[in-house]
C-alpha cells in the first residue's frame, strides 16, 4: 500500500465498523482488529466500568495505546471507536500508517443498529456517552461534534442502504483507488473537541450542546464543585485568570469550594459582586463590567465565570459576548430556572423600559456546570416558581423531539414525582433536570438563532408571562408569570378548538401541585395587551402564540384575535 499497510475504519457507533472489519479481514486474508474488544480484553473491564473508574480521559489513553499496538503487524484492518478519530494525534498516526475510511450513516440508522446490538449483547454493549434520556438526539448532537474529524478521512462510504458485504467491497475498492491516487496538497488539520467530563454513574451523562461556533457540554451533577477548576483548565488550557460575576449571598456560600477548585488548577481568581435583581440588566452595568475587566488587563483567553442565576447570568453573558468581541464563558447556575433553561442556549439579555429581555445577543458558554445540590440553598419561593419551566418542557416534549418520544413521557413522570421533586430527592431531581437540559440542547442545536423552526416553542407561556412582568413592573416572579401565561394559552387553545379541555385541566393541576398560580392577579387588561404587542415574537404585526394541542404537543399560531385574548383574560 502507498501510505502503509493498515485500513482504519472510522465513524460513529452503529456504523458497522466491527462487523465490516471482520468481513474485510476474510476477503483480504489479513488480521482484523477491534479496538474496543482489545481494550476490554487487556483491561479486564467493560467500557462502562473503565469510564466509571478512569473517566473518558483514561479510556482515550487506553484506546490510543491499542491503536498503536495493532498498527505494526503488516496488512490489517482496524475497527476504531466512535471517538478515536477526534484527537489530532490519532488522526496523524493513522494517516502515517495507512488509509482512513469513514463509514457514514444517518442518525436514525445508527440508533436502530445500536439498539439491535444492545438486544444481542446486553449491558456490555452500552456506550457511556450515548446513555441519554433522548438517545436519537444525543446521537445527532455528538455525531455533529465529531463530523469535522470524520470529514478528514481519505474516503467516505455511505452505509445506510448497503449490506455488510457491499460496504466491505466498497472499502476495498476505495483502498485500491487510493493506492493509485496522487498525493493531495497539504491539508490543514483541525483541533479536536474540548475535553469531556468523566462519566459518573451516579449522575446523568453530560449533555452535548452542538450549537454556535463550538460544541460544549452541560454537566448535571451533585456536590462536584471541587472538580470545576480541573475541568476549566482542561477545556481552556491557556487561561490564567478567572473573573467571577456573582452576588454576595451566592459568593458567601460558594467562595471556598469555587476559589479552592480554581486556584488549585493554577487559575488566579477575581470577583465582582452584583445585585441579583433585574435592575442590573442595563448598558451602564455592562460598561462597568467592561471597565473592571480592563482594569485587571483581562485577556481574550482568560475566563469569565458566572456563579449565580437570573439577572446576573443575563447581564454577565451579554458582557462576555461584547468584551473584545467575545471571551470564554463558563456558567455555574445556582437556581432551578438557570439549570433547566437559561444557562443553556446562548441567549443574553438586557431590559428596556417597554419590555423585558429586548436587547441581547447570541453567545454560547464553553461549559455549563450545574451542581444540583446547590438548590437546597435556593430561596424556596424562587425555586417554587421555577417549576413552571419544567412543566413547560413537559407540555412541549413531543414537539421539541419531532414526535420521537421513547418511554415514559416527561409529563407523566412529573405527575408521578411532584413530591420527590419538591422535596429535592437527589436521583429524581438529577434525572428530571438533565432531561429538561437535554430537550433544550436539542432545540438549540436545531434552531440556534430562534428563527422559528423549533426554538420558538420554548416561548410557551412567555408571551403573556413577559407582558405580565412588564405590566407589574417586575413585581411578579418570572416562573409565576410563565405559569399564568401557560394557563391563558391553554385556555386559548381550548377556546379555538385546538385542544380538549382535559389538556388544560391536566396542565393546570400539575402547575398547582407545584404551588404555581394559574389565574391572573389584578392588572390592567389594556396595559397587558400593550405589553404583549411589544413582545419580541411579534411577526408580521401579530404575536405568534404557542398553543398546546395535546399533552406534549403544541402548534404555533398567529390566529388569536384580540377578542379571544380579552375573553380569556377576563375569565
Amino acid at each position: 500500500m502507498k501510505k502503509g499497510c493498515a485500513i482504519y475504519l472510522v465513524g460513529f457507533s452503529g456504523s458497522g465498523k466491527s462487523t465490516i472489519a471482520k468481513v474485510i479481514g476474510r476477503m483480504l486474508e489479513c488480521p482484523a482488529y477491534d479496538l474496543d474488544d482489545l481494550i476490554v480484553d487487556r483491561s479486564g473491564m467493560t467500557i462502562p466500568v473503565i469510564f466509571r473508574k478512569e473517566g473518558e480521559a483514561g479510556f482515550r489513553q487506553r484506546e490510543a495505546e491499542a491503536l498503536h499496538s495493532v498498527s505494526n503487524s503488516g496488512l490489517c484492518v482496524v475497527a476504531t471507536g466512535g471517538g478515536t478519530a477526534v484527537p489530532p494525534e490519532n488522526r496523524r498516526f493513522m494517516a502515517d500508517k495507512g488509509w482512513t475510511i469513514f463509514l457514514e450513516g444517518r442518525p436514525e440508522t445508527l440508533l436502530a443498529r445500536i439498539q439491535q446490538h444492545l438486544k444481542n449483547s446486553g449491558a456490555v454493549a452500552i456506550r457511556p456517552l450515548l446513555d441519554a434520556a433522548y438517545p436519537l438526539d444525543q446521537i445527532r448532537a455528538l455525531k455533529h461534534s465529531r463530523q469535522s474529524a470524520y470529514a478528514l478521512a481519505d474516503w467516505t462510504v455511505h452505509t445506510d442502504r448497503l449490506t455488510t458485504e457491499q460496504v466491505a467491497a466498497e472499502v476495498i475498492r476505495a483502498v485500491e483507488l487510493l493506492n493509485h491516487s496522487a498525493e493531495p496538497p497539504g491539508i490543514e488539520d483541525i483541533s479536536g473537541v474540548p475535553g469531556r467530563h468523566s462519566v459518573d454513574l451516579d449522575s446523568p451523562p453530560p449533555i452535548v450542546v452542538a450549537a454556535g461556533p463550538w460544541t460544549y457540554q452541560a454537566v448535571v451533577n451533585w456536590n462536584q464543585l471541587a472538580l470545576l477548576g480541573t475541568q476549566v483548565s482542561k477545556l481552556l488550557p491557556h487561561a490564567r485568570r478567572v473573573a467571577i460575576l456573582t452576588d454576595s449571598n451566592t459568593w458567601e456560600r460558594l467562595r471556598q469550594p469555587i476559589r479552592e477548585s480554581l486556584e488549585s488548577a493554577g487559575l488566579a481568581v477575581h470577583v465582582r459582586e452584583m445585585a441579583p435583581s433585574e435592575s442590573v440588566k442595563t448598558l451602564d452595568e455592562v460598561r462597568a463590567i467592561h471597565d473592571w475587566l480592563l482594569g485587571m488587563k483581562f485577556r481574550r483567553d482568560d475566563v469569565l465565570l458566572i456563579a449565580g442565576a437570573g439577572a446576573i447570568d443575563d447581564v454577565g453573558s451579554f458582557a462576555a459576548s461584547t468584551y473584545m468581541r467575545g471571551i470564554p464563558l463558563v456558567k455555574v447556575p445556582t437556581s432551578l430556572e438557570g439549570m433547566v433553561d437559561s444557562s443553556v442556549g446562548g441567549k443574553t439579555a438586557l431590559n428596556h423600559p417597554l419590555a423585558r429581555n429586548l436587547i441581547g445577543t447570541f453567545f454560547h458558554p464553553r461549559l455549563v456546570w450545574s451542581d444540583v445540590s446547590l438548590l437546597r440553598d435556593e430561596a424556596p419561593d424562587e425555586r417554587r416558581s421555577a417549576w413552571a419551566e419544567v412543566v413547560k418542557y413537559a407540555m412541549l416534549e413531543s414537539s421539541l423531539l419531532r414526535d420521537q418520544v421513547v418511554g415514559v413521557s416527561l409529563f407523566d413522570q412529573l405527575e408521578r414525582s411532584v413530591e420527590q421533586l419538591v422535596g429535592l430527592e437527589k436521583t429524581t431531581l438529577l434525572n428530571t433536570i438533565a432531561r429538561c437540559v437535554a430537550l433544550k440542547a436539542q432545540v438549540v442545536s436545531g434552531d440556534e438563532r430562534d428563527l422559528g423552526q423549533y426554538r420558538i416553542f420554548l416561548n410557551y407561556g412567555h408571551t403573556v408571562g413577559h407582558a405580565l412582568e412588564a405590566a407589574t413592573k417586575y413585581g411578579i416572579l418570572h416562573g409565576d408569570a410563565v405559569a399564568i401565561g401557560m394557563a391563558i394559552e391553554a385556555r386559548l387553545a381550548v377556546r379555538l378548538g385546538l385542544a380538549d379541555p382535559e389538556v388544560e385541566i391536566r396542565q393546570n393541576n400539575l402547575l398547582s401541585r407545584f404551588g404555581l398560580p394559574v389565574r391572573l392577579p389584578e392588572v390592567s387588561v389594556d396595559l397587558l395587551l400593550e405589553r404583549i404587542d411589544a413582545d419580541k415574537k411579534v411577526f408580521g404585526g401579530a404575536p405568534r402564540w404557542i398553543l398546546p394541542v395535546a399533552i406534549g404537543r403544541a402548534v404555533v399560531s398567529s390566529n388569536v384575535t384580540e377578542a379571544d385574548l380579552r375573553s380569556v383574560i377576563k375569565d
